[in-house]
């Protein structure tokens, strides 16, 4: 038999669950856009971008790599937008995965018995948080999956943008090794990497 207020835990936690996974759908796509504008392999683009540990860093990272790299005005604007209505969104993700929500027993508006998920602290802790809370976490589920499309297009659209830093050195020759001392015995300078 079901305990009292089950079917709200499950109904809530899968609420949450929709907007989170929506978020890292999100990020990830952020991660492609990463890899895109810096041509780093995934493993690399992978460490340096999920090293930044802040969302906020790593869309602030991303709109100055777009200054640095040649995309063209129109899709470094159109990824600045993108990465505004991620912000605009964020708030309402934060909200969704860091409120203490607790069961109430009791409906407020009838005094009757009735089990529901309601913030576990005052509304002034939380001011952004609406009354109607599930329709305000469902709008966000709403928005970042047409931003996860969004992203996907301007991935899709923009063409790999010409790099001030040339291709990694990764990707192609190691780059010349310099030992300022003469090799051992030879007297000859060397000219390349040993190794």
């Amino acid at each position: 038999m079901p305990g009292l207020g089950d079917e709200e835990w499950r109904a809530h936690a899968e609420l949450i669950g929709r907007v989170t996974i929506a978020w890292n759908h999100c990020v990830h796509q952020l991660l492609r856009v990463f890899r895109h504008l810096t041509g780093m392999p995934p493993d690399i683009s992978a460490e340096v971008f999920l090293g930044q540990r802040s969302d906020q860093g790593q869309r602030m990272m991303l709109k100055r790599l777009a200054t640095l790299v040649d995309i063209g005005e129109g899709p470094r604007a159109d990824l600045g937008k993108l990465l505004k209505r991620l912000d605009e969104v964020g708030s309402n993700r934060n909200l969704a995965t860091h409120t203490i929500f607790g069961l109430s027993l009791v409906d407020p508006e009838t005094s009757g018995w009735s089990p529901r998920i309601a913030p576990a602290l005052p509304p002034e802790h939380n001011r952004k948080l609406e009354a109607d809370f599930v329709a305000q976490f469902q709008a966000a589920e709403r928005d970042l999956r047409e931003i996860y499309h969004d992203l996907e297009t301007w991935l899709i659209h923009t063409p790999f943008p010409g790099r001030p830093w040339g291709l990694p050195a990764l990707l192609g020759e190691p780059p010349p090794y310099f030992d300022p001392s003469p090799d051992e015995g030879s007297g000859d300078w060397p000219t390349g990497h040993e190794g």
